[in-house]
């Protein structure tokens, strides 16, 4: 007897929905200009960035939306950067606010007006425009998280031990600032006149995780979320940290290292050894990672 075999409809490509606040400002690279023009390897920042998504876009027949948020100043400049590399799948480019909370809530509303609007089960990442040395593992991992919570995020585990400073007369976590290219050298933390913080407690490390972007999630719950932080006055500069006050589950999805951020000048020459290594290893033939 020949046993009759089922088939299966392969699953539709979900369509990604991504918001990628690209709004920040040069002080801690202390350039002048917009760290997202910054160019790393000869390309700059943010077309970086957009260039990984194309790349995950293009390797798993993704529909992709993307609404970039940044500064009013600094609007047609990217678009003049969308139009040179060619990137097609950017829908909207509107004016962040006065924080990245409410630029990430300005792209929210925009996701509302694009040609096909976000059901409630699709996927959203927000993404930070200057990370832009993120890799395909990392947003296929959020991806895959993404079909499977409401609300999750990429991270690291912490490898270093992180003290809990003390609240203290003498200083707080505002009264340290970098040196930058004096006498103390760059990166070195500088106190001035007023005493270090004193150690509360030592964490608990195994349970520490650095959280990075893309932060993902459902549009329902993003939406929902958006919303009510606002009505309720609660404010936070990490988009998931919105959620965990307000009891939506937020889980963590292991991911890679090196997607850094580019905030300082040190983390530019990582960047850029880091992307020599990656082009080397793909010349040889070598994963790298992605």
């Amino acid at each position: 007897m020949q046993i009759e075999k089922k088939m299966f409809p392969r699953p539709q490509p979900r369509d990604l929905y991504v918001i990628i606040p690209a709004a920040g400002i040069g002080s801690r690279m202390r350039i002048s200009d917009s760290k997202q023009f910054f160019k790393i390897g000869g390309v700059p920042v943010l077309a970086r960035t957009l260039l990984a998504f194309e790349d995950f876009r293009v390797r798993l027949a993704l529909p992709l939306h993307v609404v970039i948020v940044t500064s009013l100043d600094n609007m047609d400049r990217v678009h003049a950067l969308i139009e040179n590399y060619e990137i097609s799948f950017v829908e909207k480019v509107v004016e962040g606010g006065a924080t990245r909370q409410d630029s990430v809530a300005a792209g929210v509303s925009a996701l509302g007006t694009l040609e096909r609007v976000p059901d409630g089960s699709d996927i959203v990442f927000i993404h930070d425009g200057a990370r832009c040395m993120v890799d395909f593992s990392t947003l296929q991992a959020c991806f895959n998280g993404g079909m499977m919570y409401d609300v999750c995020v990429a991270a690291t585990p912490c490898k270093n031990t992180i003290k809990l400073a003390a609240v203290s007369e003498f200083a707080g976590a505002g009264d340290a600032e970098i040196a930058a290219g004096n006498e103390a050298g760059s990166g070195t933390v500088l106190f001035e006149d007023k005493r270090p913080p004193l150690v509360e407690e030592t964490l608990d490390r195994s349970r520490l995780y650095e959280v990075q972007t893309p932060q993902v999630f459902k549009y329902r719950v993003l939406a929902d979320v958006s919303e009510r932080a606002q009505e309720a006055g609660i404010s936070a500069t990490d988009d998931t940290a919105l959620a965990e006050a307000l009891g939506v589950p937020v889980h963590l999805i292991p991911c890679s290292y090196g997607n850094i951020k580019i905030t300082t000048p040190e983390d530019a020459a990582l960047a850029e050894f880091m992307l020599a290594k990656r082009e080397k290893d793909e010349a040889a033939g070598k994963d790298s990672g992605d």
